[in-house]
Protein backbone atom coordinates (compact mmCIF):
# COMPACT_ATOMS: atom_id res chain seq x y z
CA UNK A 1 0.00 0.00 0.00
CA UNK A 2 1.16 3.55 -0.76
CA UNK A 3 2.70 5.28 2.27
CA UNK A 4 0.96 8.62 2.51
CA UNK A 5 2.88 10.15 5.39
CA UNK A 6 5.71 9.64 7.91
CA UNK A 7 5.19 10.75 11.52
CA UNK A 8 8.19 11.50 13.72
CA UNK A 9 7.45 10.59 17.37
CA UNK A 10 9.39 12.85 19.75
CA UNK A 11 8.65 12.04 23.42
CA UNK A 12 9.05 15.07 25.71
CA UNK A 13 9.98 15.29 29.41
CA UNK A 14 11.20 17.80 31.98
CA UNK A 15 14.92 17.56 32.61
CA UNK A 16 14.67 17.17 36.38
CA UNK A 17 11.64 14.84 36.60
CA UNK A 18 11.86 11.09 37.17
CA UNK A 19 13.47 9.31 34.21
CA UNK A 20 12.20 5.85 35.17
CA UNK A 21 8.57 7.01 35.05
CA UNK A 22 9.22 8.90 31.79
CA UNK A 23 10.70 5.80 30.16
CA UNK A 24 7.65 3.78 31.19
CA UNK A 25 5.39 6.36 29.61
CA UNK A 26 7.49 6.52 26.44
CA UNK A 27 7.34 2.75 26.01
CA UNK A 28 3.55 2.86 26.40
CA UNK A 29 3.22 5.57 23.72
CA UNK A 30 5.51 3.92 21.22
CA UNK A 31 3.86 0.53 21.58
CA UNK A 32 0.38 1.98 21.19
CA UNK A 33 1.31 4.15 18.19
CA UNK A 34 2.75 1.17 16.34
CA UNK A 35 -0.39 -0.82 17.14
CA UNK A 36 -2.87 1.77 15.88
CA UNK A 37 -0.98 3.44 13.03
CA UNK A 38 -2.78 2.83 9.70
CA UNK A 39 -1.01 0.80 7.05
CA UNK A 40 -0.42 3.92 4.96
CA UNK A 41 1.57 5.60 7.77
CA UNK A 42 5.28 5.22 8.56
CA UNK A 43 6.62 6.02 12.03
CA UNK A 44 10.07 6.96 13.27
CA UNK A 45 11.21 7.72 16.83
CA UNK A 46 14.28 8.81 18.79
CA UNK A 47 15.45 5.34 19.83
CA UNK A 48 19.16 5.29 19.08
CA UNK A 49 19.18 9.03 18.41
CA UNK A 50 19.14 10.20 22.04
CA UNK A 51 20.34 8.03 24.95
CA UNK A 52 16.86 7.65 26.46
CA UNK A 53 14.92 8.25 23.24
CA UNK A 54 13.34 11.31 24.92
CA UNK A 55 13.87 15.01 24.21
CA UNK A 56 14.28 17.09 27.37
CA UNK A 57 17.09 19.61 26.78
CA UNK A 58 17.68 22.32 24.18
CA UNK A 59 21.19 20.96 23.57
CA UNK A 60 19.56 17.89 21.99
CA UNK A 61 17.64 19.85 19.35
CA UNK A 62 20.28 19.73 16.63
CA UNK A 63 20.45 15.94 16.77
CA UNK A 64 16.65 15.62 16.72
CA UNK A 65 16.21 18.06 13.82
CA UNK A 66 18.97 16.36 11.81
CA UNK A 67 17.30 12.99 12.40
CA UNK A 68 13.82 14.17 11.41
CA UNK A 69 15.22 15.80 8.26
CA UNK A 70 17.14 12.63 7.37
CA UNK A 71 14.01 10.55 7.89
CA UNK A 72 11.99 12.98 5.75
CA UNK A 73 9.35 13.20 8.44
CA UNK A 74 6.13 14.90 7.33
CA UNK A 75 4.82 15.72 10.80
CA UNK A 76 5.82 15.55 14.47
CA UNK A 77 3.98 13.98 17.38
CA UNK A 78 5.22 15.22 20.78
CA UNK A 79 3.69 13.04 23.52
CA UNK A 80 4.50 14.40 26.98
CA UNK A 81 5.94 11.81 29.36
CA UNK A 82 5.38 14.22 32.26
CA UNK A 83 5.25 18.01 32.55
CA UNK A 84 7.58 18.14 29.57
CA UNK A 85 9.64 21.09 28.45
CA UNK A 86 7.84 23.88 26.61
CA UNK A 87 11.14 25.37 25.43
CA UNK A 88 12.12 22.35 23.33
CA UNK A 89 8.55 21.93 22.07
CA UNK A 90 8.36 25.51 20.82
CA UNK A 91 11.85 25.58 19.34
CA UNK A 92 11.50 22.21 17.63
CA UNK A 93 8.18 23.22 16.09
CA UNK A 94 9.61 26.53 14.89
CA UNK A 95 12.67 24.92 13.33
CA UNK A 96 10.96 22.02 11.58
CA UNK A 97 7.89 23.91 10.26
CA UNK A 98 5.85 20.71 10.08
CA UNK A 99 2.39 19.79 11.42
CA UNK A 100 2.65 19.24 15.18
CA UNK A 101 0.51 17.12 17.51
CA UNK A 102 0.63 17.62 21.30
CA UNK A 103 -0.86 15.20 23.84
CA UNK A 104 -0.18 13.73 27.26
CA UNK A 105 -1.35 10.56 28.96
CA UNK A 106 -3.89 11.14 31.71
CA UNK A 107 -2.22 11.01 35.13
CA UNK A 108 -3.43 8.66 37.88
CA UNK A 109 -5.01 9.98 41.05
CA UNK A 110 -2.55 12.01 43.14
CA UNK A 111 -0.65 10.19 45.88
CA UNK A 112 -0.12 12.24 49.06
CA UNK A 113 3.53 13.12 49.56
CA UNK A 114 4.54 12.38 45.96
CA UNK A 115 4.95 14.69 43.00
CA UNK A 116 2.59 13.91 40.12
CA UNK A 117 3.70 13.74 36.49
CA UNK A 118 1.67 16.94 35.90
CA UNK A 119 1.27 15.95 32.26
CA UNK A 120 -1.78 18.05 31.56
CA UNK A 121 -0.15 21.11 33.12
CA UNK A 122 2.90 20.71 30.90
CA UNK A 123 0.92 20.38 27.68
CA UNK A 124 -0.75 23.70 28.44
CA UNK A 125 2.67 25.33 28.81
CA UNK A 126 3.85 23.72 25.57
CA UNK A 127 0.86 24.86 23.52
CA UNK A 128 1.33 28.41 24.78
CA UNK A 129 4.95 28.28 23.70
CA UNK A 130 3.99 27.01 20.25
CA UNK A 131 1.65 29.97 19.92
CA UNK A 132 4.46 32.36 20.88
CA UNK A 133 6.57 30.89 18.09
CA UNK A 134 3.55 31.12 15.73
CA UNK A 135 3.66 27.37 15.13
CA UNK A 136 0.29 25.85 14.14
CA UNK A 137 -0.47 22.68 16.07
CA UNK A 138 -3.10 20.03 16.75
CA UNK A 139 -4.14 18.76 20.15
CA UNK A 140 -5.73 15.69 21.73
CA UNK A 141 -7.45 16.18 25.09
CA UNK A 142 -5.43 14.81 28.02
CA UNK A 143 -6.68 11.22 27.93
CA UNK A 144 -5.75 7.57 28.51
CA UNK A 145 -3.36 6.06 25.99
CA UNK A 146 -5.59 2.99 25.72
CA UNK A 147 -8.75 5.03 25.21
CA UNK A 148 -10.69 5.72 22.02
CA UNK A 149 -10.01 9.46 22.15
CA UNK A 150 -6.28 8.92 21.83
CA UNK A 151 -6.64 6.25 19.14
CA UNK A 152 -8.95 8.37 16.99
CA UNK A 153 -6.99 11.55 17.62
CA UNK A 154 -3.68 10.01 16.59
CA UNK A 155 -5.10 8.34 13.47
CA UNK A 156 -6.91 11.55 12.48
CA UNK A 157 -3.68 13.53 12.88
CA UNK A 158 -1.95 11.11 10.53
CA UNK A 159 -4.67 11.90 7.98
CA UNK A 160 -4.37 15.64 8.63
CA UNK A 161 -0.63 15.43 7.97
CA UNK A 162 -1.28 13.43 4.79
CA UNK A 163 -3.66 16.10 3.46
CA UNK A 164 -1.21 18.89 4.30
CA UNK A 165 1.62 17.03 2.58
CA UNK A 166 -0.43 16.25 -0.54
CA UNK A 167 -1.64 19.86 -0.86
CA UNK A 168 1.94 21.05 -1.30
CA UNK A 169 3.65 19.89 -4.48
CA UNK A 170 0.71 17.96 -5.93
CA UNK A 171 0.64 17.09 -9.64
CA UNK A 172 -2.55 16.91 -11.69
CA UNK A 173 -2.77 15.34 -15.15
CA UNK A 174 -5.09 17.45 -17.31
CA UNK A 175 -6.42 15.28 -20.14
CA UNK A 176 -7.79 17.58 -22.84
CA UNK A 177 -9.12 21.10 -22.50
CA UNK A 178 -12.29 22.12 -20.70
CA UNK A 179 -15.64 21.75 -22.49
CA UNK A 180 -16.23 25.12 -24.16
CA UNK A 181 -19.38 26.17 -22.20
CA UNK A 182 -17.94 25.24 -18.80
CA UNK A 183 -16.72 28.61 -17.58
CA UNK A 184 -17.34 27.35 -14.04
CA UNK A 185 -14.26 25.06 -14.13
CA UNK A 186 -11.80 27.80 -15.09
CA UNK A 187 -8.75 27.85 -12.80
CA UNK A 188 -5.54 29.87 -12.40
CA UNK A 189 -2.58 27.59 -13.16
CA UNK A 190 0.02 30.21 -12.24
CA UNK A 191 -1.65 30.82 -8.88
CA UNK A 192 -1.77 27.11 -8.04
CA UNK A 193 1.93 26.82 -8.77
CA UNK A 194 2.95 29.91 -6.79
CA UNK A 195 0.68 29.39 -3.78
CA UNK A 196 0.84 25.61 -3.38
CA UNK A 197 3.49 24.24 -5.73
CA UNK A 198 0.74 22.37 -7.60
CA UNK A 199 1.85 21.47 -11.13
CA UNK A 200 -0.50 20.76 -14.04
CA UNK A 201 0.68 18.33 -16.72
CA UNK A 202 -1.20 18.83 -20.02
CA UNK A 203 -2.16 15.80 -22.07
CA UNK A 204 -3.96 17.20 -25.11
CA UNK A 205 -6.90 15.33 -26.63
CA UNK A 206 -5.04 14.35 -29.80
CA UNK A 207 -2.23 12.62 -27.89
CA UNK A 208 -4.32 10.17 -25.81
CA UNK A 209 -6.42 9.42 -28.90
CA UNK A 210 -3.24 8.39 -30.76
CA UNK A 211 -2.02 6.48 -27.69
CA UNK A 212 -5.32 4.57 -27.59
CA UNK A 213 -4.82 3.46 -31.22
CA UNK A 214 -1.26 2.30 -30.47
CA UNK A 215 -2.34 0.37 -27.38
CA UNK A 216 -5.12 -1.37 -29.32
CA UNK A 217 -2.52 -2.47 -31.87
CA UNK A 218 0.41 -3.36 -29.61
CA UNK A 219 -1.18 -4.42 -26.29
CA UNK A 220 -4.25 -6.26 -27.54
CA UNK A 221 -3.91 -9.10 -25.00
CA UNK A 222 -3.78 -6.62 -22.09
CA UNK A 223 -6.81 -4.76 -23.45
CA UNK A 224 -8.82 -7.96 -23.91
CA UNK A 225 -7.96 -9.13 -20.41
CA UNK A 226 -9.23 -5.81 -19.06
CA UNK A 227 -12.47 -6.25 -21.00
CA UNK A 228 -12.89 -9.76 -19.60
CA UNK A 229 -12.25 -8.78 -15.97
CA UNK A 230 -14.55 -5.77 -16.20
CA UNK A 231 -17.36 -7.91 -17.61
CA UNK A 232 -17.16 -10.07 -14.47
CA UNK A 233 -18.28 -7.07 -12.37
CA UNK A 234 -20.46 -5.06 -14.76
CA UNK A 235 -23.20 -5.88 -17.26
CA UNK A 236 -21.59 -4.83 -20.57
CA UNK A 237 -24.18 -6.44 -22.83
CA UNK A 238 -25.39 -3.12 -24.27
CA UNK A 239 -21.91 -1.84 -25.09
CA UNK A 240 -20.21 -2.90 -28.35
CA UNK A 241 -17.01 -4.86 -27.85
CA UNK A 242 -15.09 -2.27 -29.89
CA UNK A 243 -16.20 0.43 -27.45
CA UNK A 244 -15.25 -1.73 -24.47
CA UNK A 245 -11.78 -2.23 -25.92
CA UNK A 246 -11.38 1.50 -26.64
CA UNK A 247 -12.33 2.32 -23.05
CA UNK A 248 -9.83 -0.17 -21.65
CA UNK A 249 -7.14 1.24 -23.95
CA UNK A 250 -7.92 4.78 -22.74
CA UNK A 251 -7.56 3.59 -19.14
CA UNK A 252 -4.12 2.15 -19.95
CA UNK A 253 -3.05 5.30 -21.81
CA UNK A 254 -3.98 7.51 -18.85
CA UNK A 255 -2.34 5.12 -16.38
CA UNK A 256 0.88 5.25 -18.39
CA UNK A 257 0.80 9.05 -18.36
CA UNK A 258 -0.01 9.19 -14.63
CA UNK A 259 3.05 7.07 -13.92
CA UNK A 260 5.41 8.93 -16.28
CA UNK A 261 4.29 12.37 -15.03
CA UNK A 262 4.12 11.22 -11.36
CA UNK A 263 0.62 12.68 -11.14
CA UNK A 264 -1.57 12.41 -8.04
CA UNK A 265 -4.89 12.90 -9.80
CA UNK A 266 -6.56 13.38 -13.18
CA UNK A 267 -8.91 15.98 -14.67
CA UNK A 268 -10.42 14.31 -17.74
CA UNK A 269 -12.18 15.83 -20.73
CA UNK A 270 -14.73 13.04 -20.66
CA UNK A 271 -16.99 14.35 -23.41
CA UNK A 272 -16.88 16.36 -26.65
CA UNK A 273 -13.45 16.19 -28.31
CA UNK A 274 -11.86 13.17 -26.58
CA UNK A 275 -15.03 11.09 -26.76
CA UNK A 276 -15.38 11.83 -30.44
CA UNK A 277 -11.73 10.97 -31.08
CA UNK A 278 -11.80 7.50 -29.52
CA UNK A 279 -15.43 6.68 -30.29
CA UNK A 280 -16.67 6.29 -26.73
CA UNK A 281 -17.05 8.47 -23.64
CA UNK A 282 -14.50 8.30 -20.85
CA UNK A 283 -17.07 8.24 -18.05
CA UNK A 284 -16.50 4.80 -16.61
CA UNK A 285 -12.75 5.10 -17.20
CA UNK A 286 -12.87 7.65 -14.35
CA UNK A 287 -14.50 5.00 -12.16
CA UNK A 288 -11.91 2.42 -13.19
CA UNK A 289 -9.06 4.77 -12.29
CA UNK A 290 -10.69 5.68 -8.96
CA UNK A 291 -10.87 1.98 -8.08
CA UNK A 292 -7.15 1.79 -8.81
CA UNK A 293 -6.52 4.56 -6.27
CA UNK A 294 -6.26 7.49 -8.70
CA UNK A 295 -8.70 10.33 -7.89
CA UNK A 296 -10.31 11.81 -10.99
CA UNK A 297 -12.59 14.67 -11.94
CA UNK A 298 -14.93 14.95 -14.89
CA UNK A 299 -15.13 17.74 -17.46
CA UNK A 300 -11.51 18.85 -17.02
CA UNK A 301 -12.28 20.27 -13.59
CA UNK A 302 -8.74 20.76 -12.25
CA UNK A 303 -9.86 22.22 -8.91
CA UNK A 304 -12.26 19.30 -8.65
CA UNK A 305 -9.35 16.90 -9.19
CA UNK A 306 -7.37 18.70 -6.49
CA UNK A 307 -10.36 18.32 -4.16
CA UNK A 308 -10.51 14.61 -4.93
CA UNK A 309 -6.79 14.17 -4.20
CA UNK A 310 -7.12 15.96 -0.85
CA UNK A 311 -10.11 13.82 0.10
CA UNK A 312 -8.21 10.67 -0.91
CA UNK A 313 -5.38 11.74 1.42
CA UNK A 314 -7.89 12.34 4.23
CA UNK A 315 -8.95 8.69 3.91
CA UNK A 316 -5.25 7.63 3.95
CA UNK A 317 -5.96 5.81 0.71
CA UNK A 318 -8.55 3.54 2.26
CA UNK A 319 -11.56 4.75 0.23
CA UNK A 320 -12.17 5.25 -3.51
CA UNK A 321 -13.27 8.76 -4.43
CA UNK A 322 -16.37 9.49 -6.47
CA UNK A 323 -16.95 12.75 -8.33
CA UNK A 324 -20.47 14.09 -8.60
CA UNK A 325 -22.81 16.85 -9.65
CA UNK A 326 -25.09 18.29 -6.98
CA UNK A 327 -28.32 18.03 -8.90
CA UNK A 328 -31.78 17.46 -7.43
CA UNK A 329 -33.48 18.07 -4.08
CA UNK A 330 -35.62 15.11 -3.00
CA UNK A 331 -39.29 15.75 -3.68
CA UNK A 332 -40.43 14.38 -0.30
CA UNK A 333 -37.46 15.17 1.93
CA UNK A 334 -36.15 18.72 2.04
CA UNK A 335 -32.80 17.63 3.50
CA UNK A 336 -31.93 14.91 1.00
CA UNK A 337 -30.03 15.73 -2.18
CA UNK A 338 -29.15 13.75 -5.30
CA UNK A 339 -25.43 13.49 -6.09
CA UNK A 340 -25.25 12.27 -9.67
CA UNK A 341 -23.08 12.10 -12.71
CA UNK A 342 -23.55 10.53 -16.09
CA UNK A 343 -21.57 7.42 -15.21
CA UNK A 344 -18.09 7.87 -13.65
CA UNK A 345 -18.48 6.39 -10.13
CA UNK A 346 -16.20 3.52 -9.02
CA UNK A 347 -17.95 0.16 -9.27
CA UNK A 348 -16.54 -0.92 -5.89
CA UNK A 349 -18.97 1.55 -4.25
CA UNK A 350 -22.09 0.08 -5.84
CA UNK A 351 -25.11 -0.65 -3.66
CA UNK A 352 -25.30 -4.37 -2.72
CA UNK A 353 -28.73 -4.52 -4.39
CA UNK A 354 -27.53 -2.74 -7.51
CA UNK A 355 -26.69 -4.52 -10.73
CA UNK A 356 -23.94 -2.32 -12.22
CA UNK A 357 -24.22 -1.91 -15.97
CA UNK A 358 -22.66 0.25 -18.62
CA UNK A 359 -24.48 2.15 -21.33
CA UNK A 360 -23.44 1.96 -25.02
CA UNK A 361 -21.70 5.34 -24.72
CA UNK A 362 -19.48 4.23 -21.83
CA UNK A 363 -21.49 5.56 -18.86
CA UNK A 364 -21.87 3.50 -15.69
CA UNK A 365 -25.40 2.76 -14.46
CA UNK A 366 -25.76 2.07 -10.73
CA UNK A 367 -26.54 3.46 -7.26
CA UNK A 368 -23.98 3.76 -4.46
CA UNK A 369 -24.33 1.93 -1.15
CA UNK A 370 -25.60 3.45 2.12
CA UNK A 371 -23.45 4.95 4.87
CA UNK A 372 -21.79 8.11 6.12
CA UNK A 373 -20.43 10.31 3.33
CA UNK A 374 -18.08 13.29 3.21
CA UNK A 375 -18.09 15.68 0.29
CA UNK A 376 -15.62 18.45 -0.34
CA UNK A 377 -14.68 21.15 -2.81
CA UNK A 378 -11.60 23.37 -2.98
CA UNK A 379 -12.38 26.47 -5.01
CA UNK A 380 -11.21 30.03 -5.53
CA UNK A 381 -12.28 33.50 -6.55
CA UNK A 382 -9.99 36.51 -6.93
CA UNK A 383 -7.06 34.62 -5.43
CA UNK A 384 -8.86 33.54 -2.25
CA UNK A 385 -8.99 29.74 -1.78
CA UNK A 386 -11.42 27.92 0.48
CA UNK A 387 -11.99 24.24 1.23
CA UNK A 388 -15.63 23.34 1.73
CA UNK A 389 -16.44 20.07 3.46
CA UNK A 390 -19.59 18.52 4.83
CA UNK A 391 -21.01 15.21 5.95
CA UNK A 392 -24.26 13.40 5.40
CA UNK A 393 -25.69 9.91 5.08
CA UNK A 394 -26.15 8.01 1.83
CA UNK A 395 -29.70 6.64 1.83
CA UNK A 396 -31.93 4.74 -0.57
CA UNK A 397 -33.87 6.91 -2.97
CA UNK A 398 -35.66 7.00 -6.31
CA UNK A 399 -33.89 5.23 -9.16
CA UNK A 400 -31.95 7.37 -11.63
CA UNK A 401 -29.94 6.77 -14.77
CA UNK A 402 -26.17 7.14 -14.68
CA UNK A 403 -24.33 6.78 -11.37
CA UNK A 404 -25.94 8.34 -8.31
CA UNK A 405 -26.41 8.49 -4.55
CA UNK A 406 -29.02 10.23 -2.39
CA UNK A 407 -27.41 12.02 0.57
CA UNK A 408 -29.33 13.21 3.61
CA UNK A 409 -27.85 16.18 5.53
CA UNK A 410 -28.86 18.13 8.62
CA UNK A 411 -29.97 21.33 6.88
CA UNK A 412 -29.89 21.38 3.08
CA UNK A 413 -30.86 25.05 2.80
CA UNK A 414 -27.72 25.99 4.75
CA UNK A 415 -25.70 23.77 2.41
CA UNK A 416 -27.17 25.34 -0.69
CA UNK A 417 -26.54 28.85 0.61
CA UNK A 418 -22.88 28.06 1.25
CA UNK A 419 -22.47 26.41 -2.16
CA UNK A 420 -23.99 29.40 -3.93
CA UNK A 421 -22.15 32.17 -2.12
CA UNK A 422 -18.98 30.22 -1.21
CA UNK A 423 -18.36 30.50 -4.11
CA UNK A 424 -18.42 26.89 -5.31
CA UNK A 425 -19.78 25.07 -8.32
CA UNK A 426 -21.91 22.00 -8.86
CA UNK A 427 -18.95 19.58 -8.76
CA UNK A 428 -17.86 17.86 -5.52
CA UNK A 429 -15.59 15.00 -4.54
CA UNK A 430 -17.11 12.36 -2.26
CA UNK A 431 -15.91 9.50 -0.05
CA UNK A 432 -17.53 7.19 2.44
CA UNK A 433 -16.56 8.05 6.00
CA UNK A 434 -16.14 11.11 8.24
CA UNK A 435 -13.40 13.49 7.10
CA UNK A 436 -14.68 17.06 7.47
CA UNK A 437 -12.72 17.72 10.66
CA UNK A 438 -9.55 16.29 9.08
CA UNK A 439 -9.86 18.50 6.00
CA UNK A 440 -10.56 21.61 8.06
CA UNK A 441 -7.70 20.90 10.49
CA UNK A 442 -5.28 20.40 7.59
CA UNK A 443 -5.93 23.94 6.33
CA UNK A 444 -3.92 25.43 9.22
CA UNK A 445 -0.85 23.64 7.85
CA UNK A 446 -1.50 24.13 4.13
CA UNK A 447 -1.71 27.90 4.34
CA UNK A 448 -3.36 30.11 1.67
CA UNK A 449 -6.63 28.17 1.98
CA UNK A 450 -9.38 28.75 4.54
CA UNK A 451 -11.45 25.88 5.98
CA UNK A 452 -15.16 26.18 5.20
CA UNK A 453 -17.03 23.31 6.89
CA UNK A 454 -20.78 22.99 6.51
CA UNK A 455 -21.09 22.42 10.26
CA UNK A 456 -18.72 23.55 13.03
CA UNK A 457 -15.86 21.13 13.63
CA UNK A 458 -14.18 20.41 16.95
CA UNK A 459 -10.89 22.25 17.61
CA UNK A 460 -9.37 19.18 19.28
CA UNK A 461 -8.77 15.82 17.65
CA UNK A 462 -10.23 12.56 18.85
CA UNK A 463 -13.75 13.71 19.68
Amino acid sequence: MEKFVKIGIVPIKRGFTDMVSALEQKDLFLKKCHQIAPEAVDLCDLEGVLPEGILYDASQLDAVCDFLHAQKADAIFMPHCDFGCEEVVGRLGARMKLPVLVWGNRDPLPVPGQRDRDTQCGTLASTKCLQRYKVPFSYIINSDVDGEMFRKGFVDFCAVAAVAKKARGMRILQVGSRPQPFLSVIYNEDELLRKFGIEITPYSSAVPANDVKKILETRADEVDEGVRLYAEKVDVSKMPVESQRAQQALKLAILDKVVSSKSDGVALECWTVLGQAIGVGGCQVIGMLADLGIPCACETDVLGAISAVLLKAATLGREPIFFADITVRHANDDNTELLWHCGPFPVSLAHPNAKPAIAPGGQGQFELHNGEVTICRMDALEGKYTLMSGQGTAVDGPAKGGTYVWVKVSDWEKWEEKLVFGPYIHHVAGAFGSYSQILSEACKYIGEVEPDPMDPVCRVLGK
